[in-house]
């Protein structure tokens, strides 16, 4: 692993999110000698498109589910190693564990993260069978922009078929404290809105098709939305309005309000077994509930 040689990236927004970045590499180095991991397997061309295949250690005696999970970041910052303290908790299922980096914004803006999301997905369909999982249960998510990435892939179903992944091909898509809706409108200079629009797109560029809120169409994968009752607020009314939404066109969706968490504990402390997410998630992976 990586750890010691990630590139250098810019200031992250807002401050207090570096003592998140800093816990969760280290929280992701610990959990290394708990799976047998695959690092640095590249799924494109670009040095920041790579992922990590975590898987449990010992052997399993039928092809596994899989989860593909993205980090946050805002679209500008994020390793794929912010995420791997998730896996020993998720191969204990068992399972198979992926988290992928990406091409960050304002140097490659909208849709190139979302390009990224969708290749590495047929790149995990394509391959993950050499790694025990099996690529017709796949499931997809992410923390904060990571997640709003693979909501966008599952509900794009146009863009799964265009890189040759079918549409059952992902099981249920697990979002945690993401943004849905990337129309802002005109929003005050200095909001994390106005922010999320400079960098993410160029001026004038229309931002329906980069907004799962605005995507739900033929896809029916269900939905697990997961954010903190102390959650950026609006990320807290972007997840209620996105569940409404999900419903009334007939996509089988379940909220999940983590009691005490804000933005960062969403993406730190769900790493436990006996999370509520880490449960939920469990449930629905080893085809344990409907939906």
């Amino acid at each position: 692993m990586t750890f010691e040689f990630l590139p250098e990236q810019p200031p992250i927004y807002p401050p207090e999110a570096e003592d998140y970045s800093r816990r969760a590499l280290q929280l992701s180095f610990d959990a290394i000698g708990k799976c047998d991991v695959r690092t640095d397997i590249a799924y494109g061309a670009d040095a920041r498109q790579i992922l990590d295949v975590y898987r449990p250690r010992a052997d399993p005696r039928e092809a596994l589910p899989v989860l593909l999970f993205i980090h946050g970041g805002g679209w500008t910052n994020g390793y794929k190693e912010w995420v791997g303290l998730l896996a020993p908790a998720i191969t204990a299922f068992p399972a198979v564990f992926v988290s992928v980096s990406c091409r960050l914004a304002p140097v490659h803006r909208f849709p190139a993260p979302f390009d990224d999301c969708v290749a590495a997905i047929r790149w995990t369909y394509d391959h993950i069978a050499g790694f025990g999982g099996d690529p017709e249960k796949l499931f997809v998510g992410g923390h904060s922009s990571g997640g709003h990435l693979t909501a966008l892939a599952t509900l794009r179903v146009d863009a799964l078929a265009a890189a040759g992944v079918p549409q059952t091909a992902i099981q249920a898509c697990f979002p945690v404290s993401s943004r849905f809706n990337m129309v802002f409108g005109d929003p005050p200079p200095g909001s994390i809105e106005h922010r999320h629009q400079s960098v993410l797109f160029v001026p004038g560029q229309d931002a329906v098709p980069a907004s799962p809120f605005h995507q739900i169409g033929a896809s029916k994968t269900p939905f697990l939305l997961a954010y903190g009752s102390r959650d950026i607020p609006s990320i807290i009314d972007n997840n209620e309005q996105m569940s409404a939404a999900l419903s009334a066109r007939g996509v089988p969706v379940e909220r999940l309000v983590l009691e005490g968490h804000d933005h960062f504990d969403t993406a730190i402390e769900t790493r436990h077994a006996d999370s509520l997410w880490i449960q939920a998630i469990r449930r629905r992976m080893r085809n344990e509930v409907p939906g």
